[in-house]
């Protein structure tokens, strides 16, 4: 049996990344705010031309919003807004990434 990593506490901040949340990396429990931005983001500097025409916008929506309904159903925390971004480096030029965010608040009967 493999030893459990040690869980960072969620905080203190209000941006999250979803795939700690999601690996468990952080502890949910431990957050004390009422408001939570919980965000997944393509990686930077595209490698191939087939990258910089296609990033992966579907992937880290998924990513984001499979966060959202966890954090839902353990936590009670409901969505408020999801939005993204797109990051270009190089002004405007080749080599940037996409940013998807969700804003998520406590529910009152928690």
């Amino acid at each position: 049996m493999q030893p459990q990593p040690a869980l960072f506490p969620a905080g203190p901040g209000t941006l999250l990344d979803a795939a700690a949340i999601l690996n468990g990396t952080v502890d949910m429990r431990t957050y004390q705010r009422k408001y939570l931005v919980v965000y997944a983001a393509t990686s930077g500097g595209f490698t191939t031309p087939a990258e910089l025409a296609h990033p992966d916008h579907q992937g880290i929506l998924a990513l984001v919003t499979t966060c959202v309904e966890w954090l839902d159903e353990h936590f009670g925390w409901e969505l408020v807004n999801v939005f993204t971004r797109e990051v270009n480096v190089f002004t405007r030029q080749i080599g940037g990434w996409h940013c998807c965010y969700a804003m998520l608040r406590r529910s009152r009967s928690e």
